[in-house]
């Protein structure tokens, strides 16, 4: 059973007329489904602006969905018992961008990891400083720096107290969202590793969510490729990185130079920018930046098919362009 799921997920949002513009719908997440597996890493991966971060607010119940459905050990969310929705606000947890921005200034760090304890009454007061003590160590913090604020940290500690945060109320998921972008390199090895460790230790399940192609390949075991609100390709990591079936997805991973040379390196020069949000291409919305385009990718929107086992493309040509390569058996 999934963990976490999300059944064509569609969120719009309403631009206000002004004397320069009449009212405009944008519809920022287009029928979206995703699933998380007990212990799983699903990476999300697209270019800034795509949808992913509201995807994000969605499967953490911080933004209500236009339409479609979020289901958390297979009970659906929407009308659930409030003690319910309280065990889902505990058991899904977020680390978000930017870790100062996230922190309170005025609190002191054991405080910040305190305050989820206290608000779900999952320790004695007299015992809760021992358990952000022994957070604070699982995450790389000296206990010395329990009444120390946010802004005397670096950047990276800054987001292990994040983390700490996160499981101070022993989660089973957590969403990561651009977890490693505001960080230096070399500090951005250290957060991979400490997640890829507190994964191992606590048997939990992440969502992480990057527009950095080399971070999801080393965190995740399932891939799921975002285009302006919609998922055009999903598989395993090894299927996506070495046989990817869409367009886009070759055109991201050929546009990156440091990639091993297990991945594909085939490249795809793709045309123009990328379109508005606000009034996106019709059929296919990558159809006017695509090389392989035929006039049905400007009239039908191609459907998220599984093309081989538990690979899933939304392309019509995927057979006929990307399906022939060393390894793949093609339906006749």
């Amino acid at each position: 059973m999934n963990i976490l799921e999300a059944r064509a997920l569609r969120k719009q949002f309403q631009l206000s007329a002004s004397p320069f513009a009449t009212a405009k719908t944008i519809t920022a997440v287009d029928s979206v489904s995703l699933s998380l597996g007990k212990g799983e890493t699903l990476g999300l991966a697209g270019e800034s602006g795509c949808g992913k971060s509201t995807v994000a607010r969605l499967m953490m119940g911080l933004m209500q969905p236009t339409s479609g459905e979020l289901f958390f050990n297979g009970a659906r969310l929407s009308g659930i018992h409030r003690n319910a929705e309280s065990n889902f606000r505990r058991a899904v947890q977020m680390v978000f961008q930017d870790p100062f921005s996230s922190l309170n200034p005025r609190m002191r760090i054991g405080e910040i990891i305190a305050e989820p304890m206290i608000i779900h009454r999952l320790a004695p007061k007299n015992d809760i400083k021992k358990q952000v003590l022994d957070l604070m160590d699982r995450v790389g913090l000296p206990s010395g720096q329990y009444d120390r604020y946010p802004h005397e940290f670096s950047g990276g500690q800054r987001q292990r107290i994040g983390i700490a945060r996160a499981l101070a109320v022993k989660p089973r998921v957590i969403i990561a969202d651009e977890p490693l972008s505001a960080l230096d390199i070399s500090i951005q090895a250290q957060i991979i590793n400490l997640l890829i460790e507190l994964q191992k230790s606590f048997g939990l399940s992440y969502l992480i969510i990057s527009h950095d192609l080399a971070v999801i390949r080393h965190l995740s075991s399932r891939v799921a490729i975002m285009y302006l609100g919609r998922i055009v390709e999903q598989g395993s990591t090894d299927d996506l990185f070495t046989s990817p079936l869409h367009p886009y997805t070759r055109a991201l991973l050929s546009a990156i130079p440091d990639l091993s040379t297990s991945a594909v390196k085939a490249s795809v020069a793709v045309r123009g920018d990328i379109p508005s949000a606000v009034s996106p291409p019709s059929g296919c919305h990558f159809h006017p930046r695509c090389p392989f385009s035929k006039q049905i990718c400007s009239e039908q929107s191609p459907q998220l098919e599984e093309k081989t086992p538990g690979h899933l493309a939304a392309c019509h040509f995927s057979r006929e362009l990307f399906m022939e390569l060393p390894g793949k058996t093609v339906d006749k």
